[in-house]
């Protein structure tokens, strides 16, 4: 998203935007990054399969 701010070309949507976090998930991101730092694509998929 900051690229398109940046150069006002639009960017394709995130993979993340269609998906759910957990709260278990989301409680181990660091209370300095929470709301700041995204969960890649490897964790969350990681998470989901256990």
């Amino acid at each position: 998203m900051e690229v398109a701010k940046n150069t006002g070309q639009p960017v394709a949507k995130c993979w993340c935007v269609n998906v759910s976090f957990s709260p278990e998930l989301l409680a181990k991101v660091p209370a300095a990054a929470q709301n700041k730092a995204c969960i890649c694509q490897a964790c969350a998929t990681k998470e989901a399969h256990g």
